[in-house]
């Protein structure tokens, strides 16, 4: 977790301004330069590097090659550096991650992000073609943030060091703001404000005197490798690999541990390679809550404990406040956000850097990545193989509760032989959404109540939502095509930036071993039986952590709900915030939301808070959390 910044001056300019907009900028990303900062100048480029040793590079960047004629300034971590070496013919194994970048860009040009593997963002200046390329990483974990006018070209790894610089406007983006509103982070290029832009997952931008060019070099697709006869011994090479990668560069590497299938196959994983390698015990984060609370997975973080050579720390959530802190925390993500755990998750970030750990490995993404394998039963339906379909919703309904008969029914009524006579579209669109992922399928109904319908129109959002919001039928109806849908949406790195900046401000790197490379396009090429069979989700890793997870975690059906948690939290602790908002202040939101629907859903939750319906909460949370940004935003002077 480092951090890039830079300014090129593309039409004339002042090299003096930019010496110190340059400093200005890493002034602005001291909680990123924990280990020192530096800049380095040659007209007309200026180059910056907060630096936080986790890769076990030697200094602060930006490094030069080639007589000064290279210059790269990186946040990067690279997993296949043997096979760049070989192929670089480089045999000095120390060589920093930042110099086979630019050995890289040497050899391949502007395709070289083809040829890497891992974490990564970075911009090297060739000063032969005037030339300055950008990179960033296939998924988006590490951020890029940039402003483009005649003028210049300004980026940094926070959207913030770019508002300091002059000329840069403040002007917040209701595209922005009504896709928060909806949960719809369906533009992977716009931010929080209009003048500032990011550089889209696995794509590069190249910025001359006269152009700025975006280029995709990738795209997310199943591996073409044949899957071997036990993909779960695959799987768990390729798993145990990305955990050791992700391991690498320093000693000080944590694990969070929810007790969940994902974080604690991470962490026992990684237990075992430090007790392999006679390494001291793997520290490892968990938040619990009180004994009999419907989100208490201290059984199975217990059982975790009790199995693997670990050393343990115990976080009590006690009294949930989820809007503590929270002006601090929108300052910290630099606008509105949608992750409404995410104090949970900053508490796990302070105690872990609080005791020394740089690295925190992450199971973020899992269900993702291996998929659920919701797609694989309208596979069965739509083969006809209706025994084997009956089979897999009866196990499945212990999972995921619906009656067996119906749900067969349904199936029977979309794929079955009197389906082109039945006029059940529209049905059969409701039944595709409840087999999808519960957050997917109740985003379409909930935005039409709680945005203001004049915004709405002026962001296009019925559209947008059409394009990006809703799975269509015929990718639903493809476990293949619904796991790169899901792979490939913008929730996937907003997700990244926001864990990145919360554990940035507590001096950590937040490491996520399921979003890797070969083990995202390993996953994707996986039959649909691999990923759900028995009525277990996620089958190949559940099988693959045969003999490394306690088998009650290995096994378990649930995944906790926070809801509950949140509605207590925020009516039990911050009832007088909610009521200055939503009332007193409530024209502060008004143009972006309908006040009415509001105000009704922040009637049900005090009047039934024991029975509070997701929608409800989402429409009190985003309203308080646009609130308060808002209010923060016209303090600063921006304005919409």
């Amino acid at each position: 977790m480092s951090g890039v910044a830079g300014i090129l001056l593309r039409q004339g300019g002042a090299p003096a301004a930019a010496a110190a907009d340059i400093q200005q900028m890493l002034a602005r990303m001291r909680h990123r330069a924990r280990d020192g900062s530096s800049w380095w100048m040659d007209t007309p480029i200026a180059l910056g590097h907060a630096w936080f040793n986790t890769t076990d590079e030697s200094g602060p960047g930006p490094l030069t090659m080639a007589g000064g004629k290279l210059a790269v300034t990186a946040d990067c971590r690279l997993d296949n550096r043997d096979e760049l070496l070989a192929r670089l013919g480089i045999r000095d194994k120390s060589v920093a991650d930042a110099v086979l970048l630019m050995r890289a860009y040497l050899r391949w040009g502007e395709d070289c992000p083809v040829h890497l593997q891992g974490d990564f963002a970075f911009a090297i200046w060739d000063s032969e073609r005037q030339a300055l390329f950008c990179a960033r990483d296939q998924f988006g974990v590490k951020p890029f943030y940039y402003h483009a006018s005649v003028q210049r070209f300004v980026f940094a790894s926070e959207a913030g060091p770019i508002l300091g610089i002059d000329g840069v406007g403040t002007r917040i983006s209701e595209h922005q703001v009504s896709g928060f509103l909806a949960g719809l982070p369906d533009d992977p290029q716009s931010t929080h404000y209009a003048d500032i832009f990011r550089l889209p997952a696995r794509h590069t931008l190249t910025v001359t005197a006269q152009q700025v060019v975006l280029r995709r070099y990738w795209q997310i697709e199943p591996s073409s490798r044949p899957i071997r006869s036990d993909a779960a011994e695959e799987f768990a090479h390729l798993f145990s690999q990305s955990v050791r990668n992700r391991m690498r560069g320093t000693s000080a590497v944590g694990a969070m541990l929810s007790g969940g299938l994902d974080s604690s196959s991470i962490s026992c994983v990684a237990a075992m390679q430090n007790a392999a390698e006679h390494k001291p015990r793997l520290p490892t984060f968990s938040l619990i809550f009180e004994k009999g609370s419907s989100m208490d997975e201290r059984p199975f973080i217990d059982a975790v404990l009790r199995q693997q050579k670990v050393d343990g720390t115990l976080i009590p959530v006690g009294n949930y406040q989820p809007f503590a802190e929270f002006e601090q925390v929108l300052e910290e993500q630099e606008g509105t956000f949608l992750a409404p755990g995410l104090t949970l998750t900053r508490n796990l970030y302070r105690t872990a850097g609080a005791k020394g750990i740089k690295v925190l490995l992450d199971g973020h993404g899992g269900d993702e990545v291996v998929s659920q394998g919701h797609g694989h039963l309208h596979e069965l339906a739509n083969a006809g193989k209706w025994i084997d379909l009956w089979r897999e919703i009866r196990s499945a309904s212990n999972t995921y509760g619906d009656g067996m008969l119906g749900l067969y029914f349904q199936f029977l009524t979309i794929y079955g032989p009197a389906w082109r006579v039945a006029k059940l579209k529209h049905a059969a669109n409701r039944v595709l959404n409840r087999i999808r992922k519960p957050a997917q399928a109740s985003q379409g109904a909930s935005w039409h109540g709680l945005i203001n319908p004049d915004l709405a129109e002026r962001t296009d959002l019925v559209d947008r939502f059409h394009r990006a919001g809703y799975m269509p039928p015929t990718v639903s109806a493809s476990e293949a095509l619904t796991h790169r849908w899901i792979l490939s949406n913008g929730y996937v790195p907003h997700s990244f930036e926001v864990l990145d900046k919360a554990a940035a401000n507590f001096g950590v790197e937040a490491r996520y071993p399921f979003w890797d490379k070969p083990l995202v396009e390993f996953c994707l090429a996986l039959p649909g039986e691999e990923k759900l069979s028995h009525g277990f989700g996620r089958y190949v890793l559940r099988r693959a952590m045969e003999g490394i997870l306690p088998t009650a975690v290995q096994w378990r059906r649930d995944k906790i709900d926070f809801t509950a948690n949140l509605v207590n939290g925020m009516l039990g602790n911050h009832r007088d915030l909610l009521e200055r908002v939503l009332v007193s202040d409530a024209i502060r939101i008004a143009p972006y939301v309908n006040l009415s629907a509001v105000t009704a859903a922040y009637a049900r939750l005090v009047r039934q808070p024991d029975q509070a319906a997701p929608l409800d909460v989402q429409y009190v949370w985003r309203s308080v959390s646009l609130s308060l940004w808002l209010r923060q935003v016209q303090l600063r002077g921006s304005h919409a």
